[in-house]
């Protein structure tokens, strides 16, 4: 009994360590424009066609709630290029971040992110270091050329991050997503005070 207490008191310790991160960070609402991907982040070839605040439709289902978890607002970079079946990397990348008054409520908000994006036909990755916790996952749309998506959603300190990417089926791969993430992950840190 005594042992079974001890390793719930360490479990506990270790999922509060893990969950900490930058917890004496906090990202300003001022930094909100400059904390999605911008054009110099992306490979040539890419036009925005919404660059702004996310509109409602940007936030569904159980996310609609613009002031959820303390939020104080977000931001969202889409952008696109034309292709072909041989083009390589994304056609489509939509970059998003939301802000918090306090990490815990982006910690939800990460929660509620990963149960309201993933669906049966969706694929866990392993998306690495990135933020202070972090999931990702992909769906293919079956067709005479398929269609790859990826997710990455991810926390840095009060705020959340997600990039979800579309390209052809051989083109995009999971380290193009994951290299337009951390590209992303590193204008959330620079501006992380």
């Amino acid at each position: 009994m005594f042992a079974r207490a001890i390793a719930a008191v360490a479990c506990s310790a270790v999922i509060v360590l893990a969950g900490c991160g930058s917890s004496g960070s906090k990202i300003p609402t001022s930094k909100l424009s400059k904390l999605v991907l911008q054009p110099a982040d992306l490979p040539n070839g890419f036009t925005p066609f919404y660059v702004g605040h996310q509109l409602s439709a940007d936030q569904p289902g159980t996310r609609s709630d613009p002031r959820r978890f303390g939020r104080e607002g977000g931001w969202i970079g889409r952008y696109r290029r034309g292709g072909t079946p041989k083009t390589k990397g994304p056609l489509v990348v939509a970059s998003r971040a939301d802000l918090f008054e306090d990490s815990s409520g982006a910690r939800r908000e990460l929660e509620l992110s990963r149960h309201q994006l993933m669906s049966p036909s969706a694929r866990s990755v392993h998306v690495g270091e990135l933020g202070d916790q972090a999931f990702g996952f992909t769906i293919l749309q079956p067709g005479t050329v398929g269609i790859r998506n990826y997710a990455i959603v991810w926390r840095e300190a009060n705020a959340t991050a997600e990039l979800e990417l579309n390209g052809f089926e051989g083109g995009l791969t999971l380290s193009n997503a994951l290299a337009l993430a951390r590209k992303q992950e590193a204008r959330l840190r620079a501006s992380a005070s």
